[in-house]
């Protein structure tokens, strides 16, 4: 004898056939705030006793009936409901539903009121990325996305659903999305933010530069250094970066690079007398030279090394493991790179004097 059944949902009817004594499953993806009506019915045969199995669900209802209704299941995850049916002859049809339950909740929806700066494609990300089964549409365009581009300034608009199998089924009364969420925003038009430092040039410490981003501006950040202010006074070579904000809170960023063109001077003493009376107490060198790299060295007489520094501020005192040197000759070596990366080597003797 053959049967069929029929599951309800919300009021929205599925028909499946199945035959008895065989195993009857359909796959039904639900969210959790819907309250099922399931039913089996037969359309061949009598029906003459009905057992549900409805393990993780919320029903208070009785089991031994063919229909069962307000079954919930709060928590997300798959289910197994069952349906055992036994007809007139003895025989009985087992009659499975998967229930894949899932949390429908609509997160919010991360826009707000911004700003095109310029000829700029502005993305807008209606966001709940995590919910496969969200659907979207836009204003204007009827965009089905979660993402559009706005190129240009005016209203957008988005509604965002979550749907599983039973929304807005025709014929379904009250099958409703599983949850809604709304927003609308303006992208408001900006002026670009513009500044010009000039031209990469040259530069010696002797004649600073100041530097001069504009005024109008709500911020100002200068690179190296930090500065917040609209102009900068540099002396020294190398690469400066300004970024702006104008009041439409739209960047702007220009960078200049300077090159040092002092002539670069190194004077090396060839005495010095480190008596602590704060006159010519330190050897080291003199000049204007701007060091990218330094290396200084002293050896005595007998090659012995009495001093060594890579930091050229530092210069030699005239002991040797915080003991006095003996007065006398010594012999220096001192290689350096300036900012222009020109390299200078200079060795001789330098007299200790006491």
């Amino acid at each position: 004898m053959k049967c069929s059944f029929r599951t309800i949902i919300l009021g929205f009817l599925l028909f499946f056939a199945g035959i008895k004594t065989t195993l009857a499953q359909t796959t039904l993806n639900i969210c959790t705030i819907r309250n099922l009506v399931l039913l089996v019915y037969t359309t061949q045969g009598k029906a003459v006793a009905w057992q549900w199995t409805l393990p993780g669900a919320t029903y208070a209802g009785p089991l031994n009936d063919s229909v069962v209704s307000g079954v919930k299941y709060n928590t997300p995850g798959k289910y197994t409901a069952t349906c055992k049916v036994t007809f007139s002859t003895g025989k009985d049809s087992n009659n499975v539903f998967i229930i894949n339950a899932f949390d429908g909740s609509v997160q919010p929806i991360p826009l707000k009121d911004t700003v095109i700066c310029g000829n700029v494609n502005l993305t807008l990300d209606a966001g709940n990325a995590t919910q496969s089964l969200a659907k979207y549409k836009w204003t204007p365009g009827f965009q089905t996305t979660r993402t559009i581009t706005a190129s240009s300034a005016g209203s957008y608009g988005v509604s965002v659903i979550t749907s599983d199998d039973y929304t807005y089924k025709p014929g379904c009364a009250g099958c409703n999305a599983c949850d809604s969420a709304n927003k609308t925003i303006i992208v408001t038009a900006g002026a670009a933010a513009t500044v010009n430092l000039g031209p990469d040039r040259f530069i010696c410490n002797d004649n600073p530069i100041t530097l001069d981003a504009g005024s109008g501006m709500t911020s100002y950040l200068w690179t190296p250094g930090g500065e917040t202010t609209q102009t900068i006074t540099i002396n020294t070579g190398g690469t400066y970066t300004i970024t702006i904000v104008n009041a439409d809170k739209c960047k702007g960023t220009d960078i200049v690079t300077f090159k040092d063109s002092c002539p670069m001077l190194i004077f090396v003493p060839n005495a010095f007398t480190p008596d602590e009376n704060g006159l010519n107490d330190i050897f080291i060198w003199v000049g204007n030279m701007k060091m990218k790299t330094y290396h200084l060295k002293i050896y005595n007489r007998w090659g012995q090394k009495m001093f060594e520094t890579s930091d050229p501020t530092k210069g030699w005192d005239g002991k040797h493991q915080n003991k006095l040197a003996m007065t006398g000759v010594y012999a220096y070596l001192l290689d350096c790179v300036d900012t222009q990366e020109n390299r200078h080597v200079l060795k001789g003797n330098i007299t200790l004097l006491r």
